[in-house]
Parts: C-alpha cells; sequence; structure tokens
C-alpha cells in the first residue's frame, strides 16, 4: 500500500510540473504566458461615432439639457459630416501625391473657419457659464486638435 501512495504521489507532482513547465508555474514552455493573438484591426472613426462622442462629452462636463443636448448634437454631426466628407474627396485626389505646403495651409484655414463657426454656434446654445467652462476645456473634448 505505502508503494501505491509513492507512485501515485510521484505521479501527481511530475504531472503538476508538466502542467506548468518544468520545474512548476511560470518556469519552461510559453515563459508563463500564453502565446499572444494579433490584435485586430481598429475600426473605421465614423463621422457619427465622432459627432456622438463629442456630444457625450459635452453633455458630462457642461451638464446640457435635453434640449441643448439635441442642438449640440446637430452642429457636432454636421461639423463631423463636413470634415469626413472632406477628408474623403482630398484622399481620393490625392491618392498618389503629396499635397503641397499652400494645399496644407488652405486645409487649415478652412477647418478654422469651419471650428470658428462651429463655435459660434456653441456659443448661442450654451448659457454664459457653460460657455466659459467650455472655453476652459475644451481641449480634452474627443477627436478635436484643439
Amino acid at each position: 500500500m505505502k508503494l501505491f501512495f509513492l507512485v501515485a504521489l510521484l505521479f501527481v507532482s511530475v504531472s503538476s510540473m508538466a502542467q506548468y513547465g518544468y520545474g512548476g508555474y511560470g518556469r519552461g514552455g510559453y515563459g508563463g504566458r500564453l502565446p499572444q493573438t494579433p490584435n485586430p484591426p481598429p475600426k473605421a472613426l465614423t463621422s457619427d461615432k465622432m459627432a456622438e462622442d463629442q456630444t457625450k462629452w459635452m453633455k458630462k462636463k457642461l451638464k446640457l439639457n435635453e434640449d441643448q443636448e439635441i442642438s449640440v448634437e446637430t452642429v457636432n454631426l454636421d461639423y463631423c459630416l463636413r470634415m469626413m466628407d472632406y477628408q474623403e474627396a482630398f484622399m481620393k485626389t490625392h491618392a498618389n501625391t503629396r499635397p503641397t505646403q499652400q494645399e496644407l495651409q488652405d486645409i487649415r484655414k478652412l477647418v478654422d473657419t469651419w471650428w470658428t463657426e462651429r463655435e459660434a454656434k456653441y456659443q448661442k446654445i450654451l448659457t454664459p457659464e457653460q460657455w466659459a467652462l467650455y472655453l476652459e476645456k475644451k481641449k480634452s473634448m474627443p477627436h478635436t486638435n484643439n
């Protein structure tokens, strides 16, 4: 009976080392790690998602009421659709060429114009307190370069 017990104990100890690699847990084999699977490619950002994220940010940070939220979402969606449409058209025309410095400056001017228009609309929707808070926190707004 003692011999059977010793053989069983030896079998259990050897099988437990094999389970985790020789020498116990975390040694041997994959070094205690499972092989890495490749990360899936990121999903393309849509204008709807951008506008939704920006509106959620503004609702949370500025405590928008329901009417303000609807108005802000409309403004954000309009701006994001313009940006995505412009980007798509620009990428088609410059598929094989780099933009010139002048084209890059023109893009910056256009985007700045759109941004100014959008902020003017925000200012009409927000209360003076919300507007001041927006100006203070806007750098952390998602999907913006400010």
